[in-house]
């Protein structure tokens, strides 16, 4: 998409606005951070990134949706914290992780994977980072590479909406003796907010779509099969 500020495009949305430059990155941050938090997997793969847990030292995570976790290509289940020594090597019980059924838990700011490997890379921890927008940032070029969002374009034009109906929620406190007005930013925030459940259902649902496909394709397979065997079996007690 074009190089545009999201204040900008906030106000090609509402026309004015009377919240301060540091609300709007606020504003904007945790929408982005929302959004990242509701969407599916099949989006999210294409934004995230994988945290090596260094032997056995623990994969630093901050601001960030853990996604999975794996060991050596097998996926580890979370532990609590708690537990962690029943599940270790030494520890003799029947809990023990192993290669091929790993644990994970998470501690401290990091995550830390049962049982631990030499390797520093052989434990990876797959996240989304959640970025830290400015109000003057494009959603694209950023100063530390690693708040960059990625992904598809729609999700910019949701964190736009999003930004623009919590500016919006924001301002009609100031607007509680003004009736006209408080009612003419209520309408605006009505429309932005249907807009915004439409634009996250469409989004989602477009690409869902072809895994949702392939479970009704699998489905049908299923009861054709099962059609086909109980005809074969009339057929061969002469009801058919």
């Amino acid at each position: 998409m074009g190089a545009t500020s999201v204040k900008s495009r906030i106000l090609d949305l509402l026309a004015e606005l009377t919240i301060d430059n540091t609300a709007i990155s606020q504003m904007a941050t945790d929408a982005a951070k929302e959004i990242i938090n509701v969407l599916p997997l099949e989006i999210l793969w294409s934004m995230s990134k994988t945290v090596a847990d260094n032997g056995g030292a623990g994969a630093s995570i901050t601001s960030a949706r853990l996604l999975s976790v794996t060991r050596g290509g097998y996926t580890a289940r979370e532990i609590p914290a708690s537990d962690k020594s029943r599940y270790a090597s030494a520890s003799g019980s029947i809990y023990v992780a192993t290669d091929k059924s790993p644990v994970y838990y998470k501690q401290a700011g990091k995550v830390y994977v049962l049982p631990t490997a030499e390797d520093a890379t052989t434990c990876l921890v797959e996240v989304v980072q959640y970025p830290i927008i400015a109000f003057n940032d494009d959603l694209q070029n950023y100063a530390d590479s690693s708040t960059n969002i990625g992904g598809p374009d729609e999700i910019e034009h949701l964190i736009i909406l999003k930004t623009a109906i919590k500016a919006r929620l924001a301002e009609l406190n100031e607007y509680q003796d003004d009736t006209e007005e408080h009612n003419l930013k209520m309408a605006d925030l009505q429309l932005l907010q249907r807009e915004y459940e439409g634009a996250l259902g469409t989004f989602i649902a477009a690409y869902s779509k072809p895994s949702q496909q392939r479970e009704e394709q699998w489905h049908s397979k299923k009861w054709l099969k099962l059609y086909n065997k109980i005809f074969q079996k009339l057929e061969k007690l002469n009801y058919v």
